[in-house]
């Protein structure tokens, strides 16, 4: 069932991750667009309710709830995460996946939306922009589950005829950012005076994409009356070197003089630009905030709350 409008239907919406970065901001995007939202996380949300999803039991107490779409949010959120806990990574981002497609098919869902990530791909040695129909290549554990996951998605949405969707999200950033990331780092190093170490990346590109974004495209990807591909690239739409987002934060913080290594970051996939035609043409996304209005507002929000720092193994999904 590749089409399906249920934007005019009273319907429930399962967000889960609904305490992290991107499942907070969904359902508040969610909830403006009219959708009922049952908001879900591990440790119940602001408003919201306790789910474990590796836990089949948990996850069947939802299948009462006239459910009609489930939005995905909730995972291991990144590669340092899964280096950290790799006996976590099949449970939570591929068992949990998979007891959510169930759940979706015991309600007979209309639509599923899973917030995979670029980091699908692994490294691109094509030029870009690059499409959807690259051969996956993950080099992370956390990769490695976000295909696995997307590949569970494609088939419950073929065998099952609901609407499947995968957004490959590349790294989101925003004011409620926790995990470690290199802007969140150097705005927080910035405000503080200090001087700003990041051991490697100076010339890397990144893509990344404002977390209001990432929520505009799940409201968007959900609205969607007809959705032809299972997979779909959802960036910020520039790509800038590490050095060059570093600039930005000095222009914002006059006198930020960090010290970048010039040396590739291991830890981080080469990608050339994503190309959003996809999902542009199949439900009008196109990025929004640009990296200089999402870096001076990230720096507004992180001085109006009185500062709380990066942490490095914090969850942001």
């Amino acid at each position: 069932m590749r089409g399906t409008d249920i934007s005019t239907v009273q319907t429930s919406v399962l967000v889960t991750g609904a305490a992290g970065l991107v499942g907070a901001a969904a359902t508040v995007a969610l909830r403006a667009a009219g959708y009922e939202v049952i908001a879900t996380d591990r440790l119940a949300p602001d408003g919201g309710e306790a789910l474990d999803f590796t836990n089949e039991g948990a996850v069947e107490k939802f299948a009462s709830r006239n459910l009609r779409a489930i939005v995905h949010c909730g995972a291991i959120s990144g590669p340092a995460d899964a280096k950290a806990n790799p006996q976590l990574i099949a449970p939570v981002n591929v068992l949990g996946t998979f007891n959510l497609l169930e759940l979706a098919r015991k309600c007979k869902v209309k639509k599923f939306i899973y917030c995979s990530s670029t980091s699908v791909y692994g490294n691109i040695d094509a030029p870009g922009p690059v499409g959807e129909d690259l051969p996956l290549k993950p080099q992370s554990l956390y990769g490695a589950s976000k295909a696995s996951a997307e590949a569970l998605v494609v088939g419950y949405g073929q065998e099952f005829q609901f609407d499947a969707v995968s957004l490959r999200i590349s790294t989101v950033y925003g004011p409620g950012r926790k995990h470690f990331c290199a802007i969140r780092r150097l705005v927080d190093d910035a405000i503080l005076g200090k001087r700003g170490v990041l051991k490697h990346g100076l010339n890397d590109v990144r893509q990344y994409i404002h977390v209001s974004d990432a929520a505009r495209a799940i409201v968007l990807a959900l609205n969607a009356t007809e959705t032809p591909r299972f997979t779909y690239n959802v960036t910020g739409g520039e790509a800038e070197t590490v050095g060059g987002i570093a600039q930005i934060v000095a222009t914002f913080i006059p006198g930020f003089t960090p010290s970048i290594g010039a040396e590739r970051d291991p830890g981080e996939d080469t990608h050339p630009v994503f190309s959003l035609a996809a999902a542009k043409r199949d439900f009008g996304y196109s990025p929004e905030v640009s990296l200089a209005h999402g870096i001076r507002d990230m720096i507004e929000a992180v001085r109006a709350n009185n500062f709380h720092g990066v942490q490095e193994n914090a969850k942001d999904d």
